[in-house]
């Protein structure tokens, strides 16, 4: 995520590292805190539901202060936790819920109350009443190497089936670049297609990459087969149920690092090129959509504003600008004379009022690019019948990125002159 500091606008990248945490010794002590601060955030949440305005910091501080702090909290613990509760009362109460009650072992510690060595990988917190626990982090060294020229400024630590997580937040201050070019993104079913584009309309980069979108409707082609077969009780059926949950789990995760790295890649192809990333504007998409059941079974597993989301916020990471434009007729719409193509084959579309012809996805990024360029004229285009080469998704997400990426520069001009 890319945020904005309050002073002088500096755009900042806000990420969160997870990692499972060993307590060295039994971790009793942890355990106490964890209870003892779920016990105090709960206490301050009913004392604030019964009240019908907003307290400041400052009479929160007032209220509060002194009697969390006689529980054994440090300062900044207590700071941390009457402000948790104040957002967990308001959240509750803009959505018109009941008093909200507590029963996960959650906490939100403050920088000055830790120390963390990602070197080490260990983390010392300073618990209540003078005890200190150390824990070992367990997390690989390329999930780490990121993070050591960040700022990191809170962790929460969290107990949940018996293990231990910590979730560390980190910030960098982000230096945009400036855009020499433009990058259009076109993601359908099958592919994601790229093309990058000087300002005078020149293609000089075209890259396409598989998705495993059929993989995916596989699994849940898989679901829906055993729901038919137990239609009343597979509900009630613990294997069954686990049969299904094992399906969604792989559709989750096999979307999710598709997503990130996928992400990744164009960002880094951005960053390479100084382009801003265009792409569809698909908010609307499921709203607007009317089909029959075998699309809306594509549709419920249509990732794209997953993708979209991990590029954006790679992108952001970078520096870079992302931008959406209306996905309206992009794949439909004649980018030489604006009329409407028709099927002309395995992916080509072709135009029966100026006999332009193209690769549909190729096609797409023309689109895109033209949608969002200020350019008034809209001439003559040499297009190549066909995209390039797919990559398999092993191919494009595996191994070194600038291979993955490498292709032979291809320079098309979209006016005449």
């Amino acid at each position: 995520m890319v945020s904005y500091s309050v002073r002088g606008e500096e755009p900042l990248a806000v990420e969160t590292l997870k990692v499972w945490a060993l307590p060295e010794g039994g971790g009793d002590e942890l355990l106490d805190f964890l209870r003892m601060y779920r016990d105090a955030v709960q206490m301050v949440v009913s004392e604030l539901w019964s009240l019908s305005t907003k307290l400041s910091k400052k009479n929160l501080h007032k209220m509060f202060y002194d009697r969390l702090r006689k529980l054994g909290f440090r300062a900044h613990h207590v700071k941390e936790i009457y402000t948790y509760a104040q957002s967990v009362v308001e959240s509750a109460k803009s959505n018109g819920g009941g008093r909200p009650v507590l029963r996960k072992l959650t906490a939100r510690i403050d920088k000055y109350d830790y120390k963390l060595d990602l070197e080490k990988r260990v983390l010392l917190l300073k618990l209540h009443s003078g005890y200190e626990v150390k824990l070992k982090l367990v997390a690989s060294e390329e999930r780490i190497r990121k993070f050591r020229e960040w700022s990191n400024y809170e962790l929460v630590v969290k107990y949940d089936d018996g293990e231990l997580w910590v979730s560390a937040y980190f910030k960098r201050v982000v230096k945009s670049v400036k855009p020499r070019t433009l990058m259009a993104v076109d993601l359908n079913f099958d592919n994601l297609t790229l093309a990058v584009f000087t300002p005078d309309g020149r293609m000089v980069r075209l890259k396409r990459f598989k998705t495993p979108l059929r993989k995916l409707l596989t699994h849940r082609i898989w679901i829906e087969r055993i729901q038919k077969r137990y239609p009343r009780s597979w509900r009630f059926i613990k294997g069954v149920r686990e049969a299904i949950k094992r399906h969604g789990v792989r559709i989750k995760n096999v979307s999710w690092d598709y997503s990130h790295k996928i992400g990744d890649l164009v960002a880094e192809l951005a960053l390479k090129h100084h382009s801003v990333i265009i792409m569809e504007d698909l908010d609307r998409l499921r709203e607007s959509t009317k089909r029959d059941k075998k699309f809306n079974k594509k549709l419920a597993l249509w990732f794209y504003r997953r993708v979209q989301f991990c590029v954006e916020y790679e992108a952001g990471e970078r520096g870079l600008r992302a931008a959406k434009v209306s996905p309206r007729g992009t794949s439909s719409k004649c980018p030489k004379c604006g009329s409407r193509l028709a099927d002309n084959g395995y992916r080509t579309l072709k135009c029966g009022k100026c006999n332009f012809i193209g690769d549909r996805d190729v096609v797409a990024t023309i689109n895109l690019y033209k949608r969002f360029t200020p350019h008034p004229r809209c001439g003559g285009l040499g297009v190549p019948l066909n995209a390039p080469e797919q990559m398999q998704p092993q191919e494009a997400m595996k191994g070194n990125k600038d291979e993955a990426m490498k292709i032979t520069s291809t320079h098309i001009n979209l006016y005449e002159s």
